[in-house]
């Protein structure tokens, strides 16, 4: 069982967000994974969609999340996003700090089908 120490904090520079693999089957996982997601202020997730649940735990800093088009739902630190297989969404940094969040997916890769262009993203 691997344990891999010093994984969170990879800041977003040259890029307005980051996506740091923290655990997929290259890092030891069979059928899931997770994933660091810090976000600029201001900084959007495009449109989105992935085959398997996806639930994301916010960290800090505050988002919104619109769902297929509907009125975007505003979370913050300690909020918990559950988002099933299929639904397409987009996440917004909503405040001046940072967002910073994990990204647990139900599946070994996030398989991430994207239906407006990525972004300016570091992966």
């Amino acid at each position: 069982m691997p344990i891999h120490h010093a994984m969170l904090g990879t800041l977003p520079t040259s890029t307005e967000r980051t996506f740091t693999a923290l655990a997929t089957p290259a890092l030891g996982t069979s059928v899931c994974s997770v994933h660091e997601n810090i976000l600029n202020a201001g900084a959007v997730v495009p449109l989105h969609k992935h085959h398997v649940e996806e639930v994301i735990v916010c960290l800090a800093g505050s988002g919104e999340c619109t769902f297929e088009g509907a009125s975007p739902e505003p979370y913050r630190a300690g909020s918990v996003l559950i988002i099933p297989a299929g639904v397409a969404h987009t996440l917004r940094n909503a405040g001046d700090e940072r967002l910073c969040q994990l990204a647990i997916l139900a599946g070994p890769e996030p398989a991430t089908q994207w239906l407006e262009p990525e972004g300016s993203v570091a992966k």
